[in-house]
């Protein structure tokens, strides 16, 4: 049997709402050199027959049910490990590709630099009907970035900046230590900073993929009962002070960002961490910085201002 290039990966529990959409989106695709693997966590609603639908429908197809409940983690895990391409390609059971190109550009993306070790796009937010609530285009241009730049500037804002599993493609060869399945919200972002530790972060400026937002979705549950709370004080002890966090104005910019923000929202939790974080920075340092973030923040609140009412029209 002949090796795909691409692994487009599916990990599913309980998705029966949206699979169907998902799936579609999938095989919509021009490019036809991928399988399709899907890994149902044992889910308890109408998922199975949603995915024996449509492995009816195309050979690439291959799915199973795992033989107990791996958890999220776990069952990203379990596609990793199943893939034979080259290139992976998860796509959420809630989200969809937005065109049939996707997947096509993603992997031109790829192949054409052999630095690159994640590639990323503009995407689509939308609700549980499929309406638009928003596009993000978080990095704005076209282009490869560095990727150790890429990972100071999303401690430095505190946040994904590259977005969800089904937003990204990767090498196979360069994720082969998996997700690490202690965490159970930034898994992804971890992975994401792990692969870009290995190169660099091609970017498309165009929507190629749909993040759906819904109260059931992950996020959300992890949201409201706390799982998540520490994780970014995890990530952020992992990262800085990896040894090519360099002295250097964006890493400068990012302590004092960290030192403010975890004084600010983590109080005593992050109290030794905050405490390493300034012996760092210097106090003339520290006091620049926090004159700068207080001329600008109105400017910045106005402009998440502006973008809640995008989000909420």
């Amino acid at each position: 049997m002949r090796t795909p290039l691409v692994s487009v990966l599916i990990p599913v529990f309980n998705g029966e709402p949206f699979l169907a959409e998902c799936l579609e989106s999938i095989l919509a695709q021009d490019f036809s050199d991928c399988e399709i693997l899907i890994s149902d966590d044992g889910s308890t609603d109408g998922s199975a027959a949603v995915i024996e639908r449509f492995a009816a429908r195309d050979s690439r197809i291959r799915w199973w049910r795992n033989p107990r409940n791996l958890g999220i983690g776990g069952n990203f895990n379990a596609c990793l490990k199943a893939a034979r391409g080259e290139f992976l390609k998860f796509v959420l059971q809630d989200d969809k590709l937005l065109d049939p190109s996707a997947l096509r550009r993603m992997v031109a993306a790829m192949e054409s630099d052999a630095s690159v070790s994640l590639v990323g796009s503009a995407s689509h937010l939308i609700d549980a009907h499929s309406r638009l609530l928003k596009v993000r285009n978080r990095f704005r241009r076209s282009g490869v970035r560095d990727g150790k730049r890429v990972i100071i500037c999303c401690l430095e804002h505190n946040g994904n900046l590259i977005g969800e599993p089904s937003l990204v493609l990767f090498r196979k060869s360069q994720s082969a230590r998996g997700f690490d399945e202690q965490l159970v919200q930034l898994l992804d972002q971890e992975m994401w900073f792990h692969l870009l530790e290995q190169g660099r972060f091609a970017y498309i400026a165009e929507p190629l993929c749909a993040f759906r937002q819904h109260p059931a979705q992950l996020t959300e549950v992890n949201r409201r009962s706390g799982a998540s709370t520490e994780e970014d004080i995890l990530l952020l002890e992992r990262y800085y002070t990896r040894p090519w966090m360099k002295d250097g104005a964006a890493r400068w910019q990012m302590l004092c960002t960290q030192a403010y923000y975890l004084r600010k929202r983590r109080g005593e939790r992050a109290a030794a961490l905050r405490a390493d974080i300034a012996r760092t920075l210097s106090r003339r340092a520290y006091a620049t910085w926090w004159v700068w973030h207080k001329l600008t923040q109105p400017f910045n609140n106005f402009r998440r201002w502006l973008e809640k009412r995008r989000i909420l029209r």
